[in-house]
């Protein structure tokens, strides 16, 4: 969300087109219901670490005291619109005062080896910290907790494992100047070479409603509205509000930013993918060049969303019971001149949480719209107004086709509120139109215009996850693999109903034979298809003994299959275990 001042320095390349939407339309577009998220079974979260204080004592790696030339990030001129900036990223090669090594030491505890270390970034509100994760012949587990509330243990979370090394994985956010990680190896494996890289000392975080304490950023302005404070909301506003995410991340400098986003639904009533819909510009580098596709997907990997961060009660301060989930997302597709940007949550959200619905088609001049966002990273507000027209801005926001300009009657929008989605009402659910630029509207300046994303043009690129096909093009049964690299393959059948089942066949990192099996997933389109993947461990199914209540399965990660228009060559991307990469490959008929 832009800030005021910025919209003065933005106008002169503004290009007012005024251009008012038609509704002529030979074929409507799609619109498409909500629905709420059922949740699925997942683990429990640790109630504590895996060692006590007293049996394994956290090495300490303490920073120095950030000078004031560090916070300087955070305080930007409003000349550009932003994500709202809440940390900066400090390398310990550089700040380390206490802790000389920065590697994890492991030592044997009873079957297993545990390495712990309390890392401390003075007068932090909140922290995470920059791994470096040597590869594995199994998966290492992590647990977090912060000093400022030990008792709240986030993990296990698996980290690097058997196929390659983690050249960067961003712990999860904790509250207080002090993180403590503790990390264990799988019983009977030698632990991998693990190293602290830097930290994002961060000004702000969830315990104090992410209120910021540099220069003029502070908790969002007097005159936003609480959900908690809108008379009588209505069971569809409520579910609207429950689609609603705030959104932190990291970047590649250490520094962490906040925005709103919207989860999505598709028009598969039986798969509930967490689709999430936001704004380019948040993962964005700040100028050319721009991000690439790997670049973007390096910030999507550091994602944490926050669920249910919502007042308790109109006017209470009070922290809400909100929920958290830092397992990072995968990039599918962004536009800068359009100011979009779609990802695929790689964690399932909370049960209740809504995936809202959408409509494809132009809006209409003089349309009602509601806003949900997180201004300031504050609790949730709405906002209401009206849409007018698509307006053209300035490069490198130059989309021909513009933006959508919305002038507010209640409630504003500002820093943090970036990516919030404007909704309109059809009688039964509010809909997802587009996502929140910028612009110049604040509780000084009610009568400036905001701009949008538009949904319906961004629609004809994304359609091909939130609209999936009916089926593929071509059966892809068959073995597949890539001449030029040895060492794998992979076995794809392909089902009457559609469905693939696929084993992954390759080596780990220490050259021991390695299955990951691809079940569950679905074809995005006639050339794509996706699915989640798993690895087996228990008794050979050849045993004459073998008990299938002994077979233990776990969720590793996810592969996307991408095939040539001919169906004989293509390419799959996987994440497992928090490492991701990319595969060509071949046909071989069998």
């Amino acid at each position: 969300m832009i800030l005021r001042p910025a919209l003065r320095a933005f106008l002169p390349g503004l290009l007012v087109t005024a251009a008012l939407v038609s509704t002529a339309s030979a074929d409507p577009a799609p619109v498409v219901k909500g629905e709420v998220y059922r949740g699925s079974p997942e683990a429990k979260s640790a109630s504590a670490l895996a060692t006590t204080q007293a049996e394994r004592p956290a090495r300490v790696i303490r920073l120095a005291e950030p000078a004031a030339r560090e916070f300087e990030p955070l305080v930007k001129p409003g000349l550009a619109p932003k994500a709202r900036d809440i940390g900066f990223g400090r390398r310990l090669a550089d700040q380390a005062l206490e802790g000389e090594s920065t590697t994890f030491d492991f030592h044997a505890t009873g079957e297993a080896h545990v390495a712990k270390l309390r890392i401390v970034s003075p007068g932090a509100a909140a922290l995470r910290v920059s791994l470096k994760v040597g590869a594995s012949r199994a998966p290492v587990t992590m647990l977090v907790t912060g000093s400022g509330d030990e008792s709240r243990v986030l993990g296990p979370v698996g980290l690097a494992g058997p196929l390659g090394a983690n050249p960067e994985y961003w712990t999860p956010v904790t509250v207080g100047e002090s993180q403590v990680i503790e990390i264990v190896s799988a019983p009977g494996t030698e632990p991998p070479v693990i190293t602290v890289e830097q930290v994002s000392h961060l000004v702000a975080g969830p315990q104090d409603r992410f209120a910021k304490t540099v220069s003029d950023i502070g908790r969002s302005g007097s005159c936003n509205i609480d959900m908690a404070c809108v008379a009588n909301p209505s069971t569809a506003l409520q579910q609207a509000a429950s689609g609603v995410v705030q959104m932190l991340f990291t970047k590649r400098t250490g520094g962490t930013t906040l925005c709103s986003g919207t989860l999505l639904n598709d028009t598969d009533t039986s798969s509930q993918i967490p689709y999430l819909y936001g704004a380019n510009h948040c993962f964005e580098a700040d100028s050319a060049p721009y991000n690439t596709p790997a670049q973007m997907q390096q910030v999507a990997n550091t994602l944490n969303t926050y669920y249910f961060f919502d007042a308790v009660a109109c006017g209470s301060t009070q922290v809400p019971s909100f929920v958290q989930r830092f397992g990072g997302a995968t990039y599918l597709y962004s536009n800068l001149s359009q100011d979009v940007l779609f990802l695929r949550l790689n964690e399932a959200p909370p049960a209740g949480a809504f995936l809202t619905g959408w409509n494809a088609n132009p809006m209409d001049a003089g349309n009602a719209v509601t806003v949900l966002h997180h201004p300031q990273g504050d609790l949730k507000k709405f906002s209401a107004g009206t849409y007018s027209a698509n307006e053209t801005l300035q490069a490198p926001l130059n989309a021909s086709t513009g933006f959508q300009r919305v002038t507010y009657s209640q409630g504003t929008t500002e820093g943090g509120s970036s990516g919030g989605g404007v909704l309109t009402f059809d009688g039964s659910q509010y809909l997802l139109r587009g996502g929140l630029w910028g612009g110049g509207a604040s509780c000084s300046a009610p009568g400036e215009p905001d701009f949008y994303s538009r949904f319906d043009i961004a629609y004809a690129t994304i359609k091909s996850w939130l609209q999936p096909s009916t089926g593929p093009s071509f059966n892809v049964t068959d073995m597949w693999w890539y001449p030029s690299e040895n060492g794998w393959g992979l076995n794809l059948t392909h089902h009457a109903s559609g469905q693939v089942f696929g084993v992954w066949y390759t080596y780990n990192a220490p050259n021991r034979p390695y299955w990951v099996i691809l079940s569950g997933g679905q074809w995005v389109n006639g050339n794509v298809f996706t699915g989640k993947l798993y690895t087996v461990s228990g008794p050979h199914f050849a045993q004459p003994t073998f008990d299938t209540t002994k077979v233990i399965t776990r969720e590793v990660g996810v592969m996307t299959l991408t095939f040539s228009g001919d169906g004989n060559n293509g390419s799959f991307t996987w994440s497992v275990d928090g490492v991701s990469g990319v595969k060509l490959i071949n046909r071989q008929p069998f």
